[in-house]
């Protein structure tokens, strides 16, 4: 999977502030990365159970890290970047502009201190 350019004009066809654009894909980004984290860790709990139910490894280490990355399985999964950038080019995220400051007073009115 190569890198690919991505025209200006296709992310100002959505939003006119790239800064915006940028914002809302890293935020779906975080949140394909959070989802995933929670997937493995299921996964990896349901493992920890079915080892306590048939009794295996009862001597093992409390903790294990593993440090082998399978590098095939690694470039077969998407990337989380690329799949926000996909979905917001085709009009999939949905986002509002929130305020940058507060439109209330900062402080009370009547209440200056002599």
């Amino acid at each position: 999977m190569g890198l690919q350019t991505v025209p200006f004009r296709k992310i100002e066809e959505h939003t006119e502030d790239i800064f915006e654009a940028v914002t809302v894909i890293a935020k779906r980004a975080r949140q394909i990365i959070g989802d995933r984290y929670v997937i493995e860790e299921e996964r990896r709990r349901e493992e920890e159970n079915l080892e306590e139910i048939s009794g295996e490894d009862e001597m093992a280490p409390a903790y294990e890290v593993d440090t082998e990355i399978d590098r095939e399985a690694y470039d077969a999964v998407v990337k989380p970047t690329t799949v926000g950038l996909t979905e917001f080019l085709s009009g999939d995220l949905k986002w509002e502009k929130q305020a940058m400051f507060d439109d209330g007073p900062a402080e009370a009115e009547g209440t200056e201190e002599a």
